[in-house]
């Protein structure tokens, strides 16, 4: 299958997934193809499926089209969402550790304007991503990423009780404070919610069969 017959077939398979085509679908599409080939992963679903690690900086459309192409889900740990709010994606070899990161250029918007300077913007980078070299679409880092043992996929290696609010803490994500067994939150780190009662029963409605 040539590279255009193959970047179709992905395609498809991530809008279905995703629920629509935009331009976002294609530049993660085109990340994930870059990052495997650097890599040399030509089977990241089948026999490579328990070699590869992604780390997505974006919680946008391009992450479901590097979810798709890989395989990788946060499920199964193997793809790993760390929100900077960029365009951007580290490919982790966990056989050989080799990693690279994917970055999408600055002016990759400007490139496709100039490109097809008739059409409007969404419709000339829809039409530019597919066409444009990953040279003028991207920039690849060698990087090296550090992985403990509980960020691989597999049984959790640890299971801890929060002193405070009784939680179970898995993966050794507690901080150890005073002696004391904490869960994140109530160590007092950065956490995204705020609560305004306790804890209480789920509202009691039974499914019908």
């Amino acid at each position: 299958m040539d590279n255009n017959n193959k970047f179709d077939r992905l395609l498809a398979e991530a809008v279905l997934f995703h629920g629509h085509l935009c331009a976002g679908q294609i530049i993660g599409v085109r990340i994930a193809m870059l990052g495997l080939r650097e890599l040399g992963i030509t089977d990241p679903k089948g026999e490579d499926r328990k070699k590869l690690i992604v780390f997505v900086e974006i919680d946008r459309c391009a992450t479901d089209a590097i979810m798709t192409v890989t395989g990788c889900r946060v499920g199964r740990r193997n793809m790993k969402l760390i929100d900077h709010g960029k365009m951007a994606a580290t490919f982790v070899n966990i056989e050989t550790m080799q990693a690279v990161r994917i970055v999408s250029v600055a002016d990759a918007r400007e490139k496709a304007a100039r490109m097809y300077p008739d059409l409007d913007k969404s419709a000339a980078q829809m039409k530019a991503y597919r066409e444009m070299a990953d040279s003028d679409l991207f920039v690849v880092q060698d990087v090296t990423v550090s992985l403990k043992p509980e960020d691989l996929p597999g049984p959790p290696l640890g299971k801890e009780i929060c002193v405070e609010c009784g939680e179970t803490v898995l993966d050794r994500r507690e901080i150890r404070l005073a002696g004391k067994v904490l869960c994140q939150r109530c160590a007092g780190q950065d956490h995204y919610f705020e609560p305004l009662a306790a804890l209480r029963p789920p509202l009691d409605v039974r499914l019908s069969g």
